[in-house]
């Protein structure tokens, strides 16, 4: 793909910046692969859990949510008991995009809700029924948004934004003071649910307002705290929803694009390196679920491309023989692979060969045989 034209124009219109990344996405979707999809589709469903998760309050290192994923580690070390459970928050994501008219993303949200395997949220009862309830809620605001033939997705998504920002659920959170030592500042949670609309704006925007799959845009429904003058809340709203909605749009646009064009290069590295190989069905699927959703254990790869604890070495074994995965051991001895494509021997051999002690070694190697063969001719001679 061309350069980003956002970044040698930005003196463009927002408006024209989102209509030009929505171009390079309409190409890239056209002519990608299946392996290219099915990764978007994996990374996709990565980022709405990690999206959520973090838009829900909880702090944690994306090495830690791996972990946490795989039932190795609690997700963070000081759980606050005010947030909702992270577990219940992530099946509830999983259902809800398992239900997505995306195939390659319903069935990549079932293999990963498989091999979920997170430790069990002590408080987390309650949870599953509210987190249904704020689903539900998106669910009813997306539907209830007025349609039009519009083939782009500008007035769709002011619509979108302005339906949130007057949600009692989804709204702007007030922002709230603490008073310390006669000093008023603002205590700003930053929690919010919006993630519920965000993973289903693809289905909004596509395919009748431009956008080709029914992806989810994690991040897209971003509104700043509302200020502390009611009236200027107000007078705000209707002024300020569509220049939220562009930006926001360009935003999740962007990231849209930039993992179309890293799937893109993974998988012409992982065709390429098992090219060769006679039977690499099940070890490209695994290599796709690596590269684009991330680190995967033992027993979440036997769930997620159904293979045996035996089947399970075999694809690794695989990989790692063509330099694509890598194997590390957790904390509690448990085996993780994740996606390390190593650089091809040549280039390293390459590299080798250029370095002044590669260069010193050929001279001196070959000053040797120069000077065997002198010998070798002396002695032939007096003979």
């Amino acid at each position: 793909m061309p350069l980003d034209p956002a970044c040698s124009s930005p003196q463009l219109e927002p408006i024209t910046l989102c209509a030009l990344v929505l171009g390079r996405i309409q190409i890239g979707i056209a002519r990608a692969s299946d392996g290219v999809l099915q990764w978007l589709a994996a990374r996709s469903i990565r980022e709405s859990l990690l999206a959520a998760l973090r838009q829900e309050g909880h702090a944690f290192t994306e090495q830690r949510f791996f972990a946490w994923y795989a039932g190795l580690e609690t997700l963070s070390n000081g759980a606050s008991s005010r947030l909702r459970a992270p577990k219940a928050l992530c099946h509830a994501v999983l259902t809800e995009l398992r239900h997505s008219p995306w195939a390659v993303l319903a069935q990549s949200a079932e293999h990963l809700q498989r091999a979920f395997m997170a430790p069990s949220d002590f408080h987390g009862g309650a949870d599953h029924e509210e987190l249904h309830s704020v689903i539900e809620e998106a669910r009813a605001l997306v539907s209830a948004l007025a349609r039009s033939d519009e083939g782009h997705p500008f007035h769709a998504v002011g619509l979108l934004f302005e339906g949130a920002m007057k949600s009692p659920r989804f709204a702007r959170e007030e922002r709230c003071l603490n008073v310390v030592r006669g000093i008023a500042a603002d205590r700003d949670d930053g929690t919010n649910c919006r993630w519920a609309l965000d993973i289903l704006a693809g289905r909004y925007l596509a395919p009748h307002h431009g956008l080709p799959l029914a992806v989810p845009l994690p991040g897209l429904v971003s509104l700043p705290a509302a200020p502390h003058d009611a009236e200027d809340f107000l007078a705000t709203d209707a002024a300020m929803a569509t220049a939220m909605a562009i930006a926001g749009l360009h935003d999740a646009f962007r990231r849209l694009d930039h993992m179309l064009e890293q799937a893109e290069r993974d998988v012409a590295v992982i065709d390429t390196r098992l090219r060769d190989r006679r039977s690499s069905g099940r070890s490209r699927e695994l290599a796709i679920f690596l590269a684009g959703f991330g680190s995967l254990s033992g027993r979440q790869i036997e769930q997620v491309i159904g293979v045996s604890r035996p089947g399970v070495r075999i694809v690794t074994s695989a990989l790692a023989a063509e330099g694509l995965a890598s194997a590390h051991r957790s904390r509690n001895a448990a085996r993780v692979y994740s996606y390390a494509p190593s650089r091809p021997a040549q280039d390293c051999f390459s590299e080798l060969a250029l370095t002044s002690s590669a260069i010193d070694e050929y001279e001196a190697s070959m000053q040797a045989i120069d000077g065997l063969l002198r010998r070798s001719s002396v002695t032939g001679l007096s003979d």
